[in-house]
């Protein structure tokens, strides 16, 4: 199997190495090149294609914000993930308008990063449950706002409502799939159903939806 390659972005040396060593040190995982501000991203990753750009926000030259905005226009297949100090509402939103793939806290352990990484590199989401809580308590303002929206909730199995709930708690499909006894790939095609029934594009949609129906 190829390994997960990883591209890492932070204008702190210190920590680059400190987490190449992480990364290298996982079988699956392999860093394959790094930048120290936000406007070397793109030409770099143009050049080395990785599977996984690790970002933070706050570089010189380019905000790692606007460098995934860049990416993700020119190199959709990239899978990006936000590792910074910044657990902001206004960071958090700002930077899943751009459709990063996860965001997580420096403060977490490095096992939680090796997660994150393989997680999306899986084709999931991932945001931690502190994250997802402020995902929640944004679409619940909002939510409270919006009167006379159809329900379209009867579209819905069972099982895929279960599985929505658990998705707007913040587990990820290998926990779904874990706690309801089915396989990962069962999960998978669940979420794509969801997605497709209810036309929308990621986490944080099915987050609100599922607010609104009064399913959290």
């Amino acid at each position: 199997m190829d390994k997960i390659r990883v591209f890492l972005a932070d204008d702190h040396a210190v920590l680059r190495d400190g987490l190449k060593v992480v990364i290298n040190t996982d079988p699956d995982l392999v860093v394959v090149g790094e930048a120290e501000d936000g406007e070397s991203v793109l030409p770099l990753a143009k050049c080395l294609n990785p599977d996984i750009l690790i970002l933070d926000i706050n570089m010189p030259k380019m905000n790692g914000i606007e460098a995934a905005k860049l990416v993700k226009a020119e190199l959709p297949n990239i899978k990006i993930l936000m590792l910074t100090m910044h657990d902001n509402e206004n960071y958090i939103f700002d930077a899943l308008s751009v459709g990063i793939n996860g965001y997580i806290s420096k403060n977490s352990d490095m096992d939680e990063l090796l997660k994150a990484i393989k997680t999306i590199a899986h084709g999931e989401e991932y945001f931690p449950p502190y994250i997802s809580n402020i995902i929640i308590q944004n679409y619940l303002t909002k939510a409270q706002k919006t009167t006379g929206e159809v329900s379209n909730s009867s579209l819905l199995t069972g099982r895929e409502k279960e599985i929505l709930v658990l998705i707007s708690k913040g587990l990820t499909s290998h926990e779904i799939a874990e706690k309801l006894f089915i396989s990962y790939f069962t999960v998978g095609k669940h979420r794509k159903n969801l997605m497709k029934k209810l036309k929308l594009k990621n986490t944080a949609e099915l987050v609100n939806y599922a607010i609104k129906e009064g399913l959290v």
